[in-house]
């Protein structure tokens, strides 16, 4: 998370807090969002990395910590309109589109809380990666009309195999790498398209997996020229140092496999080692024409120009 240099820490107690949620409610907000095993964490870290910018972690926030004011706040209506333990003239109590300012009040507390020490002076954007957020675009542009939203974009057939041996676990002890593989396609299809169709119009930029690892450099300065942050040579190149895969895999190479951890391999194209034929073609029949528009080679374009 985003660290400031150590003469610049300050401690809680030397903070005026009043006067640091006027400064961070002010700044540009941003969210950050993808399909499962997308590479969103990478762009978090790296976001993060940088010392003009806050991106906060999985936090959940449009679909934990709102949601969850939302339900008070239709509890306390509800009460309120039965007259529960009530004996004199009441109130109704706020709908949701009334609560808006509290949620973006909400999610200003949330980046205060970890802000590590750090000036909000300092900062130009503020920001938030979940994978969920993607599925909640109208949500968030509802409540935040201006937010800008980075919506991270990997070879689906990499993410199915990603997502798979990752959350093998948790899924039903019938579902085959098969049936994952179109399941994941059906996912990776719809929620890019109707993402695209929300975003006309919006602050909305793209940035495929497979482009950071080619060119980090040009992908970050277009990461951080989109938040309005520094895009530097020199402040581009720390911030991809601290976010490498061997900082944040503890010292593994790229291709270094670990099943258990959350940074797995960081590798592209390893779909092909690992998904059979009938896999490949389950996957691309759902999704092969998102994939041209993406700019991904089906398997029969590969083997034609092999």
């Amino acid at each position: 998370m985003y660290r400031p240099s150590p003469g610049r820490r300050r401690s809680r107690m030397s903070r005026d807090l009043q006067a640091e949620q006027q400064v961070l409610s002010r700044l540009p907000t941003f969210f950050v969002g993808g399909l499962p095993r997308s590479g969103t964490t990478w762009v978090q870290q790296l976001l993060n990395a940088h010392p003009q910018v806050v991106c906060l972690g999985e936090s959940h926030f449009f679909n934990d910590l709102a949601a969850g004011l939302a339900r008070v706040a239709q509890g306390y209506a509800k009460r309120r309109a039965e007259g529960q333990n009530t004996w004199a003239p009441t109130v109704r109590g706020p709908v949701e589109r009334t609560m808006y300012p509290v949620f973006r009040a909400a999610f200003v507390a949330l980046v205060q809380e970890n802000l590590e020490g750090g000036n909000p002076e300092d900062l130009v954007a503020i920001g938030e990666k979940t994978p969920d957020n993607l599925m909640l675009l109208h949500r968030i542009w509802t409540i935040f009309p201006s937010a800008r939203f980075i919506n991270v974009i990997r070879d689906g057939r990499d993410g199915a195999v990603s997502a798979y041996i990752r959350f093998r676990s948790k899924l039903p002890e019938s579902m085959t790498q098969l049936d994952y593989a179109r399941a994941y396609a059906e996912g990776w299809e719809k929620r890019i398209r109707e993402a695209r169709e929300l975003a006309k119009g919006r602050s909305y930029l793209e940035v495929r997996y497979e482009d950071l690892h080619a060119d980090a450099d040009a992908q970050s300065a277009r990461l951080f020229s989109f938040l309005g942050a520094d895009s530097s040579p020199e402040t581009v190149r720390k911030a991809i140092e601290t976010a490498s895969f061997e900082k944040l895999s503890g010292g593994r190479k790229r291709g270094q496999e670990d099943p258990a951890s959350h940074y797995r391999r960081g590798e592209v194209g390893g779909w092909a080692a690992v998904l059979s034929p009938a896999e490949v073609e389950a996957f691309e029949a759902v999704a092969g024409p998102m994939m041209d528009t993406l700019g991904y080679a089906r398997a029969a374009d590969k083997a034609r120009s092999a």
